[in-house]
């Protein structure tokens, strides 16, 4: 990811993040999606996807995926301002690190000093990004990389460790060589900063293979309209297109939410 962020349907506030003006986020994914890639073995036509944006292990898993060679574009949609800027500096820190590094840093915990990690990716991450963590480096008493990533107070503190289950939660991070595919795709992600309903709305119908959806179908706590995403999710999946749903609901309720869009 090396674009700027597509702010079209939302503006993103650096000074509300670093005055914690937000709602923290994951880092790594608090949510199960290793079957998933299991059964997307067999879709090969899958070229354009659309996805919420969480912490982007969605899309990484996805771009790490060998029998999707023919993918051309994700795009990643997240109205949480925070959660765009974290698949930023993710995208940048997995571009520019070694596998091994990546699990030496987060799953062994090893102390790589702040200030010699951030340098390799800056140059990498968008100017929005660097304007945060410029002042995050800077302004953290700790020399060590990650123990200055959960001091920031930008993700939640637990949210560093599902990679110790990577092959439920982190899919991208199973082997050296699903790592090394993930880099040479990670310029085919685009993120948004906004509502769901409208940055999807911004693409002609029948535009995309595949729709993920994580919680916003849930209720009133995540989305207030969940029919009027569902409308719009109908008009945009193309004919033979699939929808992979993410909920805390019932999974029959989903079913049945799903089904009576037709």
């Amino acid at each position: 990811m090396n674009k700027e962020i597509n702010q079209t349907c939302q503006k993103i506030n650096c000074e509300d993040i670093l005055n914690k003006k937000f709602y923290r986020v994951w880092f790594f994914t608090n949510e199960r999606i290793g079957n998933f890639f299991q059964k997307l073995e067999s879709h090969k036509e899958i070229k354009k996807v659309f996805s919420i944006g969480g912490g982007g292990d969605f899309a990484f898993s996805l771009l790490s995926t060998s029998t999707l060679n023919q993918l051309d574009e994700i795009n990643i949609c997240d109205k949480r301002q925070m959660a765009n800027i974290s698949i930023d500096f993710k995208s940048g820190l997995l571009k520019n690190l070694e596998y091994e590094e990546i699990l030496n840093l987060f799953l062994k915990r090893e102390p790589f000093h702040k200030k010699q990690i951030y340098k390799r990716i800056r140059e990498t991450i968008t100017l929005l990004s660097r304007n945060i963590f410029d002042f995050i480096i800077e302004n953290c008493k700790e020399d060590n990389f990650l123990r200055c990533l959960r001091k920031s107070g930008l993700w939640y503190r637990d949210s560093f460790w599902q990679i110790k289950n990577k092959a439920e939660y982190l899919p991208y991070l199973i082997s050296k060589e699903k790592y090394q595919l993930l880099q040479k795709n990670l310029d085919k992600i685009t993120i948004y900063s906004g509502d769901f309903n409208e940055n999807l709305r911004l693409f002609k119908d029948d535009y995309y293979d595949l729709i993920y959806v994580s919680n916003i179908l849930d209720g009133k706590k995540y989305y207030q309209e969940s029919n009027q995403y569902l409308h719009t999710i109908k008009e945009k999946l193309n004919r033979n297109g699939l929808l992979f749903v993410t909920t805390q609901n019932n999974s029959k309720k989903m079913v049945k939410l799903v089904e009576g869009r037709g």
